[in-house]
């Protein structure tokens, strides 16, 4: 486990609702825009991190040990606990009894993953209530992702809403996203009940107004729904 945090939702279109963050260390893929690189690896310690409040655990950390920090941290006004990462499908186990156990409680859980194995993100569905997946483009990789990673991305999309689940397909664009992989992509998500939230990478990589206009208009093109929207919370400069 990285770190357990209060905070609020920087991304997509519950940006702003106050969540119990857990976020999970060890990923399987390595995004040109990723904005954890630290938890790409397992780490020694998790973080419990609130305001004028800093204390941490030795990995690997409890179910038991976890759901207490969850409650301490849990207070008004807060919406949900965001599973995000690192992957959290890296550590299928422990999350699918994570979210069996807030969801107990009645703890509405928020998962954020990239989606990769359509077989562990299917398992935790009946614990989910708010699934982020992120479509990741082959422009995303320095030596170009795979058509095996983006069809168990679209599954997980579609199996969750499917089932009732409130489903966010987040795309992030670059400055180098080429418009033909938008125009691949969308007629696969057309007729599903998900957000499709074309997200702007922060950094070097932005795309212009231009760019990011054009993209737009390329998802729009067959998508009616389709949004914009940035990285609030590093606007913020909040966890």
């Amino acid at each position: 486990m990285g770190e357990i945090f209060s905070s609020f939702q920087g991304e997509g279109p519950l940006l702003g609702r106050r969540q119990v963050f857990v976020r999970t260390a060890g990923c399987n893929l390595a995004c040109a825009y990723c904005d954890s690189a630290k938890f790409r690896r397992e780490v020694t310690f998790c973080d419990v991190i609130a305001p004028g409040l800093r204390r941490r655990a030795e990995n690997p950390v409890s179910l038991a040990w976890t759901m207490e920090e969850v409650r301490a941290l849990w207070g008004r006004g807060t919406h949900s606990v965001s599973i995000t990462g690192g992957e959290p499908l890296c550590q299928p186990e422990f999350v699918e009894a994570l979210a069996r156990a807030c969801s107990a409680e009645g703890m509405p859980v928020y998962l954020e993953t990239n989606g990769f194995s359509h077989r562990r993100f299917s398992k935790m569905i009946p614990w989910i209530d708010i699934a982020a997946v992120d479509i990741k483009l082959p422009s995303a990789f320095s030596r170009g992702g795979s058509e095996e990673l983006v069809e168990n991305e679209l599954a997980s999309i579609e199996a969750a809403s499917r089932r009732g689940v409130f489903t966010i397909a987040k795309v992030v664009v670059l400055a180098s996203t080429p418009r033909a992989e938008i125009e691949g992509l969308v007629p696969r998500l057309a007729g599903l009940d998900a957000v499709v939230v074309l997200q702007p990478a922060s950094g070097d990589g932005r795309p212009s107004p231009e760019k990011l206009t054009e993209l737009f208009e390329a998802a729009a093109e067959v998508l009616s729904g389709v949004v914009v929207i940035p990285q609030a919370h590093k606007m913020m400069g909040i966890l």
